[in-house]
Order: structure tokens, then sequence, then C-alpha cells
């Protein structure tokens, strides 16, 4: 497709073109857009970005009005702006910002990479490719790289980016540039959490993220954005491992992402669960990577030698403690967060249910009941920790027959899905009248008691629902008469 076809798919672009040559202001489109055309990605296209010679915000204005949208103010004193509108039911995003320099042309070379600096100017009617810095020459060599040293400095976050085209693109980033990227690797923790979360997170959206984050570590730039990394790195474990805590993790996010596409890339299920959108444009797979790296993070803290062995007792709370942290410096949402806790916290338990050469229905249920929604992801996470121990005290026979309990969990879940809810036998209401009960947190445990002994088929009238609200009601009685006893006597 030629790049004027290619135009012409813009919504707008032609109104763009006649508000520039009537008010003789130059307007070029730059950057992604045309950077994504030359590779010929096939995606959506609705972000783009043009350079403005002068008068931004008149000439905002003015589009704006003429399409009946809505634009923001990015950043006044830079003199850049975003339009939004909505056509075919799809969102588009106009971003304008005023010319640096005295030239296009410095503008240009103030971009952040070479394969990001191509242009278009809409001034005029014959579609020429601007590439003053080699940007499709890069582009063809797959290569990452600056057009001037201060880019990295004026803005640290470019370092990030960088990996995350490496990630995205099949990139690889050239040397010079990556000496830069390591001499200011420090002035990360200067830049917006926001923006760290952003470029980190479409590092985990690529299929090969382990080789980046991997790289990442090796030049030190890992633990500018995770600082709680340096305190895993070296610490030893025991037979079962053949790696330290840090290599360990790192080795779960490589063993996941070699689960993703080879047993998991044929199943629509799995995949859909994954790719569940959890915050505007993140989803659960790339929290589940992240999971990958942190789900020992509690190691180092844990460490006790008994008997010679080397063991890391609640090292899963210790984690998600640590977890709650690590999310709230990356601005995760609340959502987000919740789900990496979880994932941590609950990462040992698939491990003690394969235990079992059949695993109970009551056990499986408890799983299920205490991860809800996310006990998929913690099985993955378990099987990629699993997968990426490998120590000589290992019993590979055991590890299979584990492997295949926890896959036969995760069809077991979807499976459930399918099924229609059971029906409520009774409620609250009910349980207060019966036992002439006041409303409290009593109730919720005789309904979740109920509720359990009918998922196993052990419930399905009221007269079975009743005799297990007894049980419940008598076992909490005595557990409070031990109570008061043990106060009596100590008095």
């Amino acid at each position: 497709m030629s790049l004027s076809v290619s135009l012409q798919k813009i919504p707008y672009i032609s109104l763009i073109s006649r508000v520039a040559r009537k008010r003789d202001t130059g307007i070029w489109l730059v950057g992604g857009f045309l950077r994504d055309i030359y590779l010929q990605k096939n995606k959506k296209f609705v972000d783009f970005d043009f350079c403005v010679e002068k008068d931004t915000l008149l000439i905002v204005k003015e589009l704006s009005g003429k399409v009946f949208s809505k634009f923001i103010v990015l950043d006044e004193a830079q003199g850049s702006f975003r339009m939004i509108l909505k056509r075919k039911d799809e969102i588009y995003t106009y971003d304008f910002s005023l010319m640096r320099g005295k030239s296009f042309r410095e503008d240009l070379s103030l971009r952040d990479f070479s394969i990001n600096s191509l242009a278009v100017s809409l001034n005029s009617k014959n579609v020429k490719l601007i590439d003053y810095f080699g940007g499709r020459k890069d582009l063809k060599r797959g290569v990452i790289r600056v057009i001037k040293e201060e880019v990295i400095s004026h803005d640290p976050l470019r370092i990030l980016r960088g990996f995350a085209f490496a990630a995205n693109y099949g990139f690889y980033i050239e040397s010079k540039t990556l000496k830069l990227m390591v001499s200011f690797k420090s002035l990360i923790k200067k830049v917006s959490k926001e923006r760290v979360n952003e470029e980190l997170f479409k590092i985990f959206a690529s299929e090969h993220s382990f080789k980046i984050i991997k790289d990442m570590d090796k030049l030190g730039i890992i633990d500018e954005i995770i600082p709680y990394v340096g305190k895993v790195r070296g610490v030893t474990q025991g037979g079962y491992h053949h790696l330290d805590v840090w290599a360990h993790s790192l080795e779960a996010l490589r063993q996941f992402e070699l689960l993703y596409r080879g047993k998991l890339a044929k199943r629509k299920e799995i995949l859909s669960y994954l790719n569940e959108e959890l915050a505007k444009g993140r989803r659960r797979i790339q929290i589940l990577k992240l999971a990958c790296i942190l789900h020992d993070i509690g190691k180092p803290l844990a460490k006790k030698k008994l008997k010679k062995r080397t063991i890391f007792h609640t090292h899963e709370k210790i984690g998600r403690d640590l977890a709650e942290k690590i999310a709230s410096g990356l601005r995760l949402s609340l959502r987000e967060k919740d789900i990496l806790k979880k994932l941590i916290f609950w990462h040992l338990r698939p491990g003690y249910l394969a235990d079992q050469i059949t695993p109970s229905k009551r056990a499986i249920y408890h799983f299920f009941r205490d991860t809800r929604k996310e006990g998929v992801a913690v099985i993955l996470l378990s099987l990629s920790d699993w997968r990426a121990t490998r120590g000589p005290l290992i019993n590979i026979k055991k590890r299979r027959r584990h492997e295949k309990i926890m896959l036969e969990l995760v069809d077991f879940y979807f499976e459930e899905q399918k099924k229609k809810p059971l029906p409520v036998i009774v409620d609250g209401f009910d349980i207060m009248r019966r036992f002439k009960l006041k409303e409290s947190p009593l109730i919720g445990d005789i309904l979740k008691k109920i509720k359990e002994e009918q998922v196993l088929g052990k419930v399905s009238i009221k007269a079975e629902a009743y005799k297990a609200a007894k049980e419940v009601i008598a076992k909490k009685r005595a557990v409070k008469g031990k109570v008061s006893s043990e106060k009596r006597d100590r008095v």
C-alpha cells in the first residue's frame, strides 16, 4: 500500500492539510504511524502525532470546532495539545506539539530514536517521506539508535522506551545508544512512576519479554525500576534449586513464556483469560509476568537455616507485603495490585494440592474459593516456578505428575465456569429466623459452609442446609466457651 493511500485512511487528515495551507503554517505528521506503516504492521491506527510550526493552540481550536471534538492541554508551556474524537465506535487521539528548535530538521533531531524521526509535510499536495537521519535504514536493519546524545539525559524515560521497542519489534539497541542508556540510568528515578509503568508493561506485552528483562538486569537498569531486586540477587537456595533467588525468578519468567507459546497457545479459554484487560491497555498476562519475577521477593527476609537445611518459611506472606509497596511505587491500579498480591501469596498452594495423588474435591474447592478468578493464574505461576527449579533433589517423575495435576485443575476451573450457578437453598434471613440469631459475621460463615457442602453434593434441600448450619453454630459456641474458660482460669 502506498504512503499516500495510507495517509488517506487517517480520519480528517485532509482537513488538517487544508488548515495548514490556509494558515500558511507548517504541520507535519511524525513518529509512530509512519514507522509502523513502513514496517507493514497489521494494526489499528488510532494515535497520531503532529508537529506544528506556530500557533498550535489556534490550530487545535479551529480543528476541534470543525470536527465537534474536545481537546485537552498536555503542556501549555511547550505548546502541546491533544484532540480526542470518536468516529464509528473508535476513539482517535491527535497530539499537536509546537516545533522545537529553529527548524523542523532540528525538531526531528531531538526525537527519541531515528526510527521515530520519519515525517510527512501536510502543506504539500505531493506526499513525500522526510527522512533526514536514516530512519528507514535503521528500520530495515532493526536498529534502535539515538540521533543526539542529549535526548537520553533530557528525558531518561527514553531508556525504557528503547527496551520496549526492542521487545515488541524484535530490534536491537545500537552499542553507542546502549552505553548512553547505562550512563544515565540513575535518572530514571526522576521520571514519573506512571510513565515508567507504561513502558515496563509494554515490555511485558511482548511474547519475548524475558530476553529484554534479562538484558536490563545485566545493565542494572531493572534495579532503577524495582529497587528490591538488589536484595534478592545472589541469595542462595537449598538443594531443590540450581539458581539463586533472582536468577530463579528470571528463569520463572522464561519458563512461563515457553509455556505460553507451547501448551497454552492453542487453548482459547486460557488465552482469553490471560488477555483480559484489567486496567486501560493492560492485561492479566502482564501482571502474571511481573509476578514471575517478584514471586520470591520475600525470600531474603525469610531465609533461615534449620539442621543444615535452607528454609524460607512465610516468604509468600513477606513477598505479598513487599508487592504492596512495589505496586504502589509503580502506580498500579487497585485491581492490578490486588491480583499481584494474590499471585505471590498463593503461589505455593498448587504445589500442596499436587502433592496429593488425587486432590480431594474439598481441597480443590477451598483452593478456588480462596483464589477466586485468579486461581488459574496462580496455577500457571506455580507451574513456571516449578519448571524453573531444577536442583539435585528434584524428583523428575514426581514433577511430571504434579504438572499433570495442575493442568487438570485449570481444565476443571473452565469446566465449572460453564455450569449454571447452583440455586440458593436458604438465605441469611432464613438462618436468622430458624436459629433465632441476630445479624453478625456468623451468618456469613454459615452461608459459606452451606454453599461449600452444596458444591460438594452433600446439601440439596433445606433440612440438609439447616443441619450444616447447626454444626457451624455448635463449633462457634464450643470455641467461644473454651476461650471464656481460659480467661476465667487466668483470672
